[in-house]
C-alpha cells in the first residue's frame, strides 16, 4: 500500500536523522556556606566566645549551649550570650571581636578532604562565590580559606547586607555581583536556614553535611562529590 501526502510517496521520503543533542546545564555559580561547609570550625569557634565572653566579664557558653549557637551570626551570638538590652554594649563587645581583640585558633578549624582540588575541579565549570554569615575579617584571616581566595569571584559577608540568612538577601547581592540570575546559583550550606534562604532567593539548594534536610535539591557527606551532584542537578 502507497501512502501519499499531496502526492507525495512518503515511503520514498528520507528523513533527516535525529540530532545529537549534548545538555547544557543551567547552573553558572556554585556559592558556598564557610562554617560546616568549607571549614569545621565548631572547636575553634566554641573556643572564641568562651574568650570573648570571659574577657568581657560574662559566663562563657558551655560546649552544650554553644552547640544550638554554632551557626548564629556573631551579633546574636554575643546578644544570647550577655542577656544584655543595651545595643551599645552588645555593639562594643562585637567590635572587640571583630577587630580581632580575641584571636581565632586557626589550628583548630579544619577543611574537608580534597576540598582544594574539588574547588579547583568546580572553578573550571562555574563561578565560584562565598556566603557566610561570619564578619569579612573573619574569612580570609583564616589559613585555610586564604589558600582558596582566588578560587572565588565573590566573597559576602555579614557586613554587607541588613538582613542575613534565612533571609535571602545575601544570596542575592552574590547573584547580582557575579552577573547571574538566581536560577543559575547553587548555594551549598549545611543546615536548614541555609536551605530556606537558597529557596527564598530561587537557588538550588545543596546540602553538604552527615544530615539530610527537607527541602533541599541535593545531599552528601562527601566533599568530593559535589562535583558530579551539581551536574545531576
Amino acid at each position: 500500500m502507497v501512502v501519499r501526502v499531496d502526492g507525495v510517496d512518503l515511503a520514498r521520503v528520507r528523513f533527516p536523522a535525529a540530532r545529537q543533542f549534548q545538555y547544557i546545564s543551567m547552573i553558572k555559580a556554585i556559592l558556598f556556606d564557610v562554617d560546616g561547609v568549607l571549614l569545621d570550625s565548631f572547636e575553634a569557634n566554641l573556643k572564641f566566645f568562651q574568650d570573648l565572653m570571659t574577657q568581657n566579664g560574662y559566663p562563657p557558653p558551655t560546649r552544650e549551649e554553644f552547640s544550638f549557637l554554632f551557626h548564629v551570626n556573631m551579633m546574636d551570638v554575643i546578644r544570647i550570650l550577655t542577656k544584655s538590652d543595651s545595643e551599645e554594649e552588645i555593639k562594643r563587645v562585637w567590635e572587640m571581636g571583630k577587630n580581632g581583640e580575641i584571636k581565632q585558633n586557626t589550628a583548630l578549624m579544619m577543611t574537608p578532604d580534597d576540598a582544594e582540588e574539588t574547588i579547583r575541579t568546580l572553578s573550571k565549570d562555574y563561578l565560584l562565590g562565598i556566603v557566610t554569615s561570619r564578619v569579612k575579617e573573619g574569612i580570609y584571616e583564616v589559613p585555610q580559606l586564604a589558600r582558596l581566595q582566588n578560587y572565588f569571584h565573590v566573597t559576602i559577608s555579614y557586613q554587607d547586607t541588613i538582613n542575613h540568612k534565612p533571609d535571602p538577601e545575601p544570596l542575592l547581592l552574590a547573584a547580582q555581583r557575579l552577573a547571574t540570575i538566581p536560577s543559575e546559583c547553587v548555594y551549598i550550606g549545611d543546615v536548614e536556614n541555609d536551605v530556606k534562604a537558597a529557596r527564598a532567593a530561587g537557588m538550588k539548594a545543596v546540602v553538604y553535611s552527615k544530615i539530610k534536610y527537607d527541602g533541599a535539591d541535593a545531599w552528601t557527606p562527601i566533599f568530593t562529590a559535589l562535583p558530579d551532584l551539581i551536574k545531576d542537578l
